[in-house]
């Protein structure tokens, strides 16, 4: 049994650093890089994050860390290298409704892509309760789905649930029964968000994706029976 364990763990760590492997830019043709940009707005801590991630050739292929002087900035402002995650980063106070993302290559290219709109959405007001007997109908605060568009709600007590639905000109949820009785009865948190997203609008051959998020303030709420 032991040898066993010592060789699972072995054979999990050889993923796990082979996972992690990344390629320099300078080592490929610059055309291969896909770029990967995200855009987040927290209400509930009142923070923005900007995240770029490069990877070889598309949005599955291996990440890629950048090689001076190749970067990239949001509004002029350079994004941090975090190696454990294989991204670039940056967080500011505030929504930042807007902005650019600017990739520089070796080739001496400059892609410039504007954040994808963000529309604010929030919670309905006085919502307090969630029985897991059934269905729950949940509309928002804020305009209906658009084409592009997904609604998340992730609901925690005990354990969490994740409800999302992407129907264009949807101004409801709907959490169903067979995940809502996962729950554990007691308090909770509930938490909407609103996502849009689409394909870059000038980049490299290899092209991109640009998401841009919207996460609502966190409520507390009772999760019954």
């Amino acid at each position: 049994m032991k040898r066993t364990t010592t060789l699972g763990i072995a054979v999990m760590a050889v993923l796990f650093f082979t996972a992690c492997k990344r390629e320099e830019s300078i080592n490929i043709d610059q055309n291969r890089v896909y770029s990967n940009y995200t855009y987040e707005y927290n209400a509930d801590n009142n923070r923005s994050t900007m995240t770029a991630v490069f990877r070889m050739d598309n949005s599955g292929g291996r990440k890629i860390e950048l090689s001076y002087p190749a970067r990239v900035d949001f509004n002029g402002e350079g994004l941090a290298w975090r190696g454990a995650l294989g991204s670039y980063q940056m967080t500011t106070n505030g929504l930042a409704n807007g902005g650019r993302f600017n990739y520089h290559d070796l080739d001496n290219n400059t892609y410039t892509n504007d954040v994808t709109s963000m529309t604010p959405t929030e919670l309905p007001f006085g919502i307090t309760s969630i029985s897991r007997s059934g269905n729950f109908f949940l509309p928002w605060d804020g305009p209906a789905l658009q084409a592009g568009e997904t609604i998340r709600v992730r609901i925690t007590a005990g354990t969490t649930r994740t409800f999302t639905t992407s129907i264009a000109g949807a101004t409801h949820i709907i959490l169903n029964q067979n995940q809502l009785a996962g729950l554990t009865p007691g308090n909770g948190t509930i938490q909407i968000e609103r996502e849009s997203y689409g394909n870059l609008t000038s980049s490299n051959l290899s092209g991109g994706r640009m998401t841009s998020t919207y996460k609502s303030r966190r409520v507390f709420i009772n999760i019954s029976n």
